[in-house]
C-alpha cells in the first residue's frame, strides 16, 4: 500500500457507493423488477450486472444511479452498464 493512500485513504468508497446505486434502482418507481441486478464497485468503477426486460429500464437504470451519484456528491470513476435484455 502506498504511503499517500495510507494517509489520505482511498479517493472512493465503494461501499457508499454500492449502497447509493442499490437506493437509487430499489427507490425508482418506474423500475420494475430490480432484485435481478447486481452492483459491485471496486475502486471507484461500478459494475451493473443481470438482467431487465427492455432496453428503455437499462438506460432508465443507469440514469437514476447517475442522478443519483451527482447529487450525493459520491466520487466514482466509471459506470459500467452489463445489464442483458431478454
Amino acid at each position: 500500500m502506498s504511503m499517500l493512500k495510507q494517509v489520505f485513504g482511498s479517493k472512493y468508497n465503494d461501499e457508499q457507493l454500492v449502497s447509493a446505486v442499490e437506493q437509487a434502482i430499489a427507490d425508482d418507481p418506474l423500475l420494475q423488477d430490480t432484485t435481478a441486478i447486481m452492483v459491485a464497485s471496486k475502486k471507484g468503477i461500478i459494475e451493473l450486472t443481470g438482467k431487465m426486460r427492455s432496453d428503455r429500464e437499462k438506460e432508465r437504470t443507469e440514469s437514476v444511479i447517475r442522478t443519483k451519484l451527482n447529487t450525493t456528491n459520491l466520487e466514482f470513476d466509471q459506470l459500467v452498464n452489463h445489464i442483458t435484455v431478454t
